[in-house]
């Protein structure tokens, strides 16, 4: 953005005073050190000032501050005896100072950075020439009134700077601009490495220039500055670490973390931190605030204190952890000579708190009390020390997660009466999240700033847990702080109510009728029709109604009826079919096995001679569908469909172990399917196994079921050979067809349904390079979930959305619904569960029932589930 100059200062309004000589070479304090190592490392904001400006004056009291603040005119350069900062003279102010140049003038470090677009460590194995020469007051001045949105293009300008590098080895490691946005508005944006100023530096240095300002405009001399000395901060640092002060520190803070907890954060993982953090901002109701400080007072501590065991509350039930660890910012100033000194002192120390479900928000708060009042005694040791202490040498190992800023005022000092207020653009390095709560005098109630690494972080993600954050700060504040904190739970009014009713908006009116009803109806209706294709030869619809009937009504004749059932151990084959149509027929239930084996439960077994010759003596009878005799016997019964007192309710099939399937759950299941994937007559689905959605799907639409040949290439060959349209298959028959040589010839193929086993990426990558042209579906479970895979897409195949008349809920171990984006347990709900294992499901109808998976799962945004690491 180019910025339109002021009128320039005239000379005689500029009073240039003697530069301050430049001092010896000083080492850099471990702050500054490690600042200095930091990428990005850039402080920034700007005060805005409500009331009048003069530019000149402003330009003077600036410079004049910079002359006193030695921290701000050092270059930082290697010598022979490692780093160095030089502290720097000032050029005089003169008739053009306060003319702002439109870019920054780059150094060479600058310069690389920009060509290879990412930081890059800034030269130093030499002395750079020139270091010596004095340095340039950064400043520029622009009127932006003239634009559409002045703020707006004030914050961009601000942010586009933040952007540009500073000059590592020419300098000057700070910059400043004033920028007017009204009548009556200035905008003073400052910035400076983190290695010369912190925070508690730019209220100094802020103070200052207000103090010089307003002395100015009165026409008179501004008092004697009470900066101390840079080289006081640079001795006193060397002093801690050569004391027994300093081994003090690092006994507390190995004792502290001997055990080297895991750290918890909010993204789970990590990430360089950002030079240009993303933001959310938001007020706290002034009621609200209020009734907070009355909390906090009423378990005897501060506000800061509530609002920092909010912040721990928060990132324990987001990542179910007992034990966090968040970070807290001090000074690093314990003695009067540093808290003069504009520079670089903070540290950041890992506060470790315990937060279970039994806590009461009184005693977390005591914690953080306790916590803070021992890591401020021992607050000197820096955060780089600590982990180096404790071996932490991973860099993807954390030291600490979330980092809360108590900002006490965001009231900055009055210019000649024009008070301002305080806006921060960048506090330093952004690792993760950094939140900053800021109090004010005004009575606007309490800020509350999020800045987020975007590596970590999306916008939409960052606003979502700010806005949870406020809503909880709002409903602590109206709480008993003796009451468990299982009482509070993450999700919004908002967010509870979309999961409720968007996500789980799949109720879905079904007829009742059962799984073999509709068969038998396409049947009546199409009977010449092909309906089984295998390697045997073609049956249609007529003639494999006649066997299974047939076999129908002999089954009856055993005792089979609804509500019994009965084993089926078949190969892949059309025999197979025909068994379990008849079980169905004769209104029992299947129990499909791979080998027989008796039950007391079961009225028959359904074999083979083989499979019959391998069983041992049973009453149970067991027919042997290959067997002449029966099958001579079989031709006597009549072929039509027999009559059964059978209802949605009774049961369809069973797999081994599990509960009964009654026909609703079928028919609800293959309903949907229809709806999804629409099959026609004329199209051919080939089947892999032996599950209710591949067999009977394409016998209920009047399409044609097709069992795949055996041997190698059989699956790809089957559908060359019968030009198959709609494919089932297990992850694990997916990998092996794949693996086929002819898989990629099967191009009429439409679309591929993979169930039970969450599918992995690798195998949907391969099926799209190898079949670009298909679509292929996930069904989770017992298709209680769905998802087409997308071409391209990255990280595993999210286990869907909830099919319909069936509900999805994530919940935290307190049983409370899991907003997006946090981890919980996958519950599974609806009026036809297929499981016996179930309890009562609180946010479903009176009487509803739901399933505990045991799975851990997030929801996202758009209404999908992701299956998410282990459960904690």
């Amino acid at each position: 953005m180019n910025l339109r100059t002021l009128d320039r200062v005239s000379p005689a309004d500029a009073r240039p005073r003697p530069p301050a000589p430049a001092g010896p070479p000083l080492p850099l304090t471990a702050a500054q050190a490690a600042m200095w190592s930091a990428r990005p490392a850039d402080t920034a904001g700007f005060l805005e000032i409500h009331g009048p400006v003069d530019p000149g004056l402003f330009a003077r009291a600036l410079h004049r501050t910079v002359t006193e603040a030695e921290a701000l005119r050092v270059r930082i350069v290697t010598t022979a005896d490692g780093l160095r900062q030089v502290p720097m003279a000032l050029e005089p102010l003169d008739g053009t100072a306060a003319v702002p140049r439109t870019a920054p003038v780059p150094g060479p470090y600058a310069a690389s950075h920009k060509a290879a677009g990412s930081p890059v460590a800034p030269p130093r194995a030499l002395v750079p020439s020139g270091v010596h020469r004095p340095l340039r007051l950064p400043f520029r001045v622009a009127d932006l009134r003239d634009r559409r949105t002045p703020d707006a293009s004030a914050l961009a300008w601000m942010r586009g700077d933040l952007e540009e590098p500073l000059g590592l080895v020419d300098g000057p490691l700070f910059r400043h601009a004033l920028l007017r946005v009204g009548d009556r508005r200035w905008l003073w944006y400052q910035r400076a490495h983190h290695a010369v100023l912190d925070g508690y530096g730019h209220l100094l240095v802020a103070r200052r220039v207000a103090e010089a300002y307003s002395a100015l405009a009165t026409g008179a001399e501004p008092g004697p500055s009470s900066f101390g000395p840079l080289a006081a901060l640079v001795e006193e640092d060397a002093a801690y670490r050569a004391s027994g002060l300093r081994e003090r520190d690092r006994a507390h803070w190995l004792g502290e973390f001997a055990d080297r907890p895991e750290v918890p954060t909010l993204a789970g993982r990590t990430a360089p931190a950002a030079r240009t953090p993303l933001r959310r901002t938001a007020r706290l109701a002034p009621g609200t605030a209020d009734r907070l400080r009355h909390l906090a007072e009423s378990v005897r501590a501060t506000w800061k204190d509530a609002a920092f065991a909010a912040q721990a509350l928060y990132l324990a039930r987001a990542t179910r952890s007992d034990v966090v660890v968040l970070g807290l910012p001090v000074m690093g100033r314990t003695g009067s000579v540093a808290l003069r000194v504009p520079g670089m002192a903070v540290n950041v120390l890992p506060l470790r708190l315990t937060v279970t479900h039994d806590t009461t928000f009184a005693e977390l708060t005591h914690q953080v009390v306790t916590g803070i009042r021992a890591a401020r005694r021992h607050q000197r040791l820096r955060h780089e020390d600590i982990r180096r202490d404790l071996g932490l040498t991973d860099p993807d190992r954390a030291l600490a997660g979330p980092r809360v800023n108590i900002v006490p005022l965001s009231d900055g000092p009055a210019f000649a009466g024009a008070r301002s207020d305080l806006h921060t653009l960048a506090a330093g390095p952004v690792d993760d999240l950094t939140v900053h709560l800021h109090d004010r005098a005004d009575g606007t109630g309490l800020r509350i700033d999020y800045e987020a690494n975007p590596a970590l972080y999306g916008q939409d993600a960052l606003d979502a847990h700010h806005t949870r954050f406020l809503d909880l700060l709002t409903r602590l504040a109206d709480s008993d702080p003796h009451r468990p904190l299982a009482d509070l739970d993450l999700a919004t009014d908002a967010e509870r109510d979309r999961i409720r009713a968007e996500f789980n908006d799949t109720a879905v009116a079904v007829p009742p009728t059962t799984l073999i009803g509709p068969v038998e109806a396409r049947a009546a209706r199409t009977p010449g029709a092909p309906a089984l294709i295998s390697a045997s030869g073609t049956l249609t619809y007529a003639e494999l109604g006649t066997r299974a009937n047939r076999l129908a009504r002999h089954l009856r004749t055993l005792g089979v009826r609804p509500g019994a059932f009965v084993a089926v151990a078949l190969p892949h084959s059309p025999e197979l079919v025909v068994a379990l149509l008849a079980v169905l027929k004769a209104g029992g239930a299947y129990v499909p096995l791979d080998r027989p084996e008796p039950d007391g439960d079961l009225v028959c077994v359904l074999t083979d001679r083989a499979g019959r010759a391998a069983l041992p003596d049973t009453r149970i009878p067991v027919l042997a569908l290959d067997d002449s005799g029966l099958v001579a016997g079989l031709a006597a019964y009549l072929p039509t469909d027999p009559g059964r007192a059978l209802t949605p309710q009774h049961p369809a099939y069973a797999l081994p172990g599990a509960a009964p399937v009654p026909h609703a759950t079928v028919d609800n299941r293959l309903r949907w399917t229809q709806s999804r994937y629409r099959l026609a007559p004329g199209d051919r689905v080939l089947c892999t196994g032996s599950s209710a959605p591949e067999l009977f799907w394409p016998l209920r639409e009047g399409a044609t079921l097709v069992l795949a040949e055996p041997g190698a290439d059989g699956v790809a060959r089957t559908i060359r050979q019968h030009h198959v349209t709609v494919a089932h298959f297990t992850p694990t028959t997916l990998a092996e067809f794949l693996a086929e040589p002819g898989a990629a010839a099967c191009t009429e193929l439409r679309d591929v349904l993979s169930g039970g086993d969450e599918l992995p990426r690798a195998t949907a990558d391969a099926f799209h390079r190898t079949l670009p042209g298909t679509r292929l579906h996930q069904l989770y479970g017992q298709a209680v979930a769905h998802h087409t895979s997308e071409p391209g897409a990255t990280g595993p195949l999210p286990i869907g959305r909830p099919t319909w008349n069936t509900r999805l809920y994530v919940l935290d171990p307190a049983g409370r619904l899991c907003p997006p984006g946090v981890v919980g347990e996958l519950y599974v709900a609806g009026e036809r569960l297929a499981t016996a294992d179930t309890e009562p499901d609180p946010y479903g109808p009176p009487g509803a029932r739901m399933h505990r998976t045991g799975v851990p799962a997030r929801w996202r945004d758009d209404g999908s589930i992701d299956r998410a690491g282990p459960l904690r």
